[in-house]
């Protein structure tokens, strides 16, 4: 990375529409913060290359109704967000306060992709909690606004979900946007209990859904002719064909095309992509070697079918206690006519012991998070995912394939400009 003068770093930065900032030089220099605006006046503006702006009135998943008196939610302002915004591109980026600022992919229609973040080892500490949603447990700062590059920084405590008075590890996030629509995440963390097992975590990657309001699987996932369910996850290998695909009925079952040892190769592969694959775009997060997930040391987890290497069984998964907030989440299971967006998944990411696997979620996760070597290993990292939106499988391929292939120069943020 190109170095930063102490000066640079020091300068107030804001964000706007319209301000030029130096895509290599740091932070871009601005004395005067601009002040939220709602999402009818950013309809009304242009975006040039790419922007970052802050506004008022957001809620995840198209929801519009009151966020009182519904359970507890973020402090401040719950609809306050950030968003990444592209020419040429309808996706976004929403860092949501009541999201606890968790990033999300999101597309017109609602839906989102969520990727998670340093979740504290045994369930211990998250965000998705009402304690993790508090400004000053989770926050966010633009660095630059674009419109040659975007830089927004996450700054978040995993914390208790009763009691925040303890945080157990910090988090430290930054994303790089550019004009192409592609996203650099770069992922580290500290623990504030470094004798203490649930001050680290071994999970910094989980592959989350929010579908908007009103919106069954159906109407965002397409239809498999054959068995007439939906295709919802993917695992997909670049550097060969494999691919593991996981479908949701509308009857609540739920099958895969591929097996353990399928998903195993994968996740030993030099490269894959976890894939949201809805009607509108195909949501990706690419990760490999090169970008700090080692093959010895790096697992890929189905929670959704049962029987699964690993995995928690959860079946179809859905949720309402976020984005709209709910008290934590293990709350509040979604119910047809709920009037809130939901979440759903998963396809998680684990870090294991080099050549161990998480064979039986109950008995190896929890005996693996005991491994304080393996807890130091994923403190002592930095880890980069890229995160777009593609419109076929191929292409998904090619910009992983291309960036990976880069080696560490992965690990510098205008690594994925040119993709």
């Amino acid at each position: 990375m190109t170095s930063r003068t102490p000066a640079a770093l020091l300068i107030a930065v804001a964000s706007g529409l319209g301000a030029a900032a130096p895509a290599s030089d740091g932070p871009a220099p601005a004395f005067e913060r601009p002040q939220p605006i709602t999402l009818a006046k950013l309809s009304e503006r242009e975006v040039a290359g790419v922007c970052a702006v802050e506004v008022c009135d957001y809620a995840p998943g198209h929801y519009t109704g009151p966020l009182e008196p519904s359970p507890p939610h973020a402090d401040l302002n719950p609809r306050r967000a950030v968003m990444v915004l592209w020419e040429g591109h309808a996706h976004r980026l929403v860092f949501s306060h009541e999201a606890s600022y968790c990033p999300l992919l999101e597309l017109p229609g609602g839906e989102a992709m969520c990727n998670q973040f340093f979740e504290g080892n045994l369930g211990e500490a998250e965000l998705f909690n009402n304690m993790g949603r508090k400004e000053r447990n989770s926050f966010v700062d633009i660095l630059e606004g674009g419109p040659q590059r975007v830089w927004v920084r996450w700054t978040y405590f995993a914390v208790n979900m009763l009691d925040d008075s303890a945080p157990r590890l910090r988090g430290s996030e930054d994303y790089f946007a550019y004009p192409n629509g592609l996203v650099l995440r770069r992922m580290r963390y500290e623990s504030l209990m470094p004798e203490a097992v649930i001050g680290y975590s071994t999970q910094p990657v989980e592959l989350f859904g929010v579908a908007p309001v009103g919106k069954l699987i159906r109407d965002l996932f397409p239809r498999d002719a054959r068995e007439g369910d939906y295709l919802t996850h993917t695992a997909l290998d670049l550097y060969s064909d494999r691919r593991y695909d996981i479908f949701w009925g509308e009857d609540g079952r739920v099958r895969r095309s591929g097996d353990d040892a399928t998903l195993a190769a994968i996740s030993s592969s030099p490269g894959c992509a976890l894939v949201m694959p809805f009607r509108e775009r195909l949501l990706f997060a690419i990760l490999g070697h090169a970008s700090g997930f080692p093959p010895g040391r790096n697992q890929l987890i189905d929670h959704c079918t049962p029987g699964a290497e690993g995995g928690c069984g959860w079946g179809t998964g859905l949720w309402d206690h976020w984005p709209i907030g709910w008290l934590n989440s293990q709350t509040s299971l979604w119910k047809p006519g709920s009037p809130y967006s939901y979440s759903f998944g998963s396809i998680g990411q684990f870090f294991v012991p080099e050549g161990k696997r998480i064979r039986s979620f109950a008995e190896d996760y929890p005996r693996y998070c005991q491994d304080m070597e393996l807890n130091r290993w994923t403190a002592d990292r930095v880890f980069y995912v890229l995160l777009g939106a593609a419109q076929d499988w191929d292409e998904i391929r090619r910009i992983g394939r291309a960036w990976l292939g880069k080696g560490a120069k992965c690990a510098e943020p205008d690594s994925i400009a040119d993709l």
